[in-house]
């Protein structure tokens, strides 16, 4: 049985967690900075070659209706800082997310493609209820299940006994976690959220965006995140855990106010922008 206290030691200790790459933790910062300049962030980004590459070939896919945009300066004058943030994070997520699993029924591709999922359902939720924060949610959204990377790496028998538990049961993972191992994801994911020093509304969707009225200060991004992670599950996007009866997102659906008949408009619209996503990160 892993213990959580030997759990959150190694991750203070840093001992060989998932490194959130030095191009995304400069970005982060620089966009939220208001002084920060778009020439700042351009050679940022230019630091880092592979992810320059991989950055104008999303830019230039017909996901973001661009084309002939060369070079990171181009790409940041037409999408903005923030948007370029959430396209920097997409980018290095990915990548965290390609390497080999541990734990042998879980699936990072199934991983990649839920997260992928929920930022995109986050930043449609958020241009619908807090414009200003669509970008940052979709930020949210990508990082919400992050605390699985450290689980699949230290504890990666448990987790696995959890994702057979959560689909025999058919129970949601969060909660089969907490039987198997006494806790779950969520808690892991906010002192990965810590040590990478992301801001307070993004470690707050990771640590409680399955309870998100339980933290008042920043209940409704949380609930944002929560209903985008509803609904990526009922479009198909389920993690490695498909369930016949979804969790209840009544609380998620109160906090947000978008009333439930319209939901199912969001969520077509949510399936065909995560094909059109998945087109333009070429995730087979």
């Amino acid at each position: 049985m892993v213990e959580f206290g030997s759990l959150a030691l190694k991750v203070a200790r840093s001992e060989n967690l998932p490194v959130l790459p030095q191009v995304a933790s400069s970005v982060l910062r620089l966009a939220d900075d208001p002084n920060a300049s778009p020439k700042m962030m351009e050679r940022v980004i230019e630091k880092d070659p592979a992810v320059t590459a991989k950055i104008l070939r999303v830019a230039n896919s017909a996901y973001y209706g661009l084309s002939n945009v060369g070079d990171i300066g181009r790409a940041i004058g037409v999408l903005g800082m923030n948007a370029v943030r959430s396209l920097v994070v997409g980018v290095v997520f990915q990548q965290m997310a390609s390497s080999r699993e541990h734990a042998p029924s879980y699936s990072k591709l199934e991983y990649w493609r839920h997260s992928l999922a929920v930022a995109v359902t986050s930043r449609i939720l958020a241009k619908l209820k807090m414009p200003d924060l669509a970008e940052e949610l979709y930020v949210a959204g990508m990082m919400h299940d992050v605390g699985m990377l450290v689980m699949d790496r230290f504890c990666p028998d448990e987790f696995d006994r959890a994702i057979l538990f959560a689909r025999a049961q058919q129970v949601p993972l969060n909660l089969a976690e907490k039987l198997v191992l006494g806790f779950d994801h969520c808690q892991v994911g906010a002192m990965l959220a810590s040590k990478w020093g992301l801001t307070p509304m993004v470690a707050r969707a990771i640590e409680f965006h399955h309870r998100p009225a339980s933290d008042s200060e920043s209940a409704s991004t949380n609930a944002i995140v929560s209903l985008a992670d509803g609904l990526a599950h009922r479009a198909g996007f389920t993690n490695n855990v498909p369930l016949t009866k979804l969790p209840d997102w009544s609380e998620a659906l109160s906090i947000v106010g978008i009333p439930e008949a319209q939901l199912e408009v969001v969520q077509q619209v949510v399936v065909q922008e995560v094909i059109r996503a998945q087109e333009a990160f070429k995730i087979v």
